[in-house]
C-alpha cells in the first residue's frame, strides 16, 4: 500500500490482528513522500511511517527503496521471520516517483531540482553500476537484457491492443 493509505483505520485493525495471531505476513508501505499529491509532512504528525507498526510491537523497519540491495536484505529477513512463525513485519520502503500520481497530476507540489536530485539515485542506474562494478555482467549483457525487456513489453502491448474485448458475462 502507499503512504496515503497508512492513515486508514483498517490498516491499524489489520496490524493489531496480525500481531495478535502472529500471522506470517510482510506489510510493505511504499513511501514516495507525496501520497496522491500531499506531502507526508502536511498530512501527518508521524512522518516516519515505520513507527506506526511499533504501536503494535511489530518489528518495523524503514528501508531505502532506492537501493535494491537494501530492499532485498530487509525482505529476506522479514520472510525468514515469517517462516519461523515469529509473526508479521512492517517495512516502510522509502522511494520516489518522478512523475505525478496520474496523468491528470502535473506534480506542481515539488520542484524540478528535487526530482533531478532523486534521479541521481535511480535504482535502475545504481543497480546497473553495481552489477558492472562487481563484474556480475558486462555492459553488453545488460544491453541484451534491456533489449529483451523492450521486445517482451512491445509484444505484450501488441497482444493487448489486438485482443478482442471479453464478453460481458466474462
Amino acid at each position: 500500500f502507499g503512504d496515503g493509505a497508512a492513515r486508514q483505520g483498517a490498516l491499524h485493525e489489520t496490524f493489531n490482528m496480525a500481531m495478535l495471531w502472529k500471522l506470517p505476513v510482510i506489510f510493505v508501505v511504499e513511501n514516495n513522500f507525496y501520497a496522491m499529491g500531499t506531502s507526508v509532512e502536511r498530512s501527518s504528525n508521524v512522518t516516519d511511517i515505520a513507527q506506526l507498526g511499533e504501536a503494535y510491537h511489530m518489528p518495523s523497519l524503514s528501508v531505502n527503496g532506492m537501493k535494491c540491495e537494501e530492499v532485498h536484505e530487509a525482505v529476506s529477513e522479514a520472510a525468514a521471520r515469517a517462516r519461523k512463525g515469529d509473526g508479521p513485519t512492517f517495512l516502510e520502503i522509502k522511494t520516489y516517483r518522478y512523475k505525478g500520481h496520474s496523468m491528470s497530476d502535473p506534480a506542481k507540489y515539488r520542484t524540478k531540482e528535487e526530482v533531478e536530485e532523486y534521479k541521481l539515485q535511480d535504482p535502475l542506474e545504481t543497480t546497473a553500476a553495481t552489477i558492472l562494478e562487481y563484474k556480475f555482467a558486462t555492459q553488453e549483457e545488460l544491453d541484451a537484457i534491456n533489449e529483451k525487456i523492450v521486445a517482451e513489453t512491445e509484444a505484450c502491448v501488441k497482444f493487448a491492443e489486438e485482443s478482442a474485448y471479453p464478453e460481458a458475462e466474462e
